[in-house]
């Protein structure tokens, strides 16, 4: 990886119908404005939480509870390593707890916004 400052920055789905509990995170770098080093899904529910909403693919749901690059978007070449890097960090249980709490503020901001309409 080119030596920079990385930054995993948070999504999270804005259907509140849905409740996915996963979060998507774009990996960028100071240094490269606009770079997309990876895209990567992560759910940090039991890996029977996906299955049941994923019956379509029971891999899927592994993947998304280890980390996965995301097919649909923009990958590096050094995405695979960010990844790696991820998967490190999240096994981490208080960043775990963190991203979790950060999925509800999410909710309970869209579903305050909501009812201000």
């Amino acid at each position: 990886m080119p030596a920079d400052e990385y930054a995993y920055l948070e999504f999270y789905c804005e259907d509140l119908k849905c409740d996915c509990r996963r979060v998507f995170l774009l990996v960028i770098a100071r240094g490269q404005p606009g770079r997309v080093f990876a895209s990567i899904i992560y759910g940090w529910e039991k890996e029977s939480f996906y299955r049941k909403r994923m019956p379509w693919g029971p891999d899927e749901a592994r993947g998304t509870v280890r980390g996965e690059l995301d097919p649909l978007n923009e990958q590096s070449e050094f995405a695979e390593d960010f990844l790696d890097l991820f998967r490190c960090v999240v096994l981490d249980e208080p960043y775990r707890l963190r991203l979790r709490r950060h999925y509800q503020l999410f909710r309970e901001e869209l579903a305050r916004r909501q009812v201000a309409e």
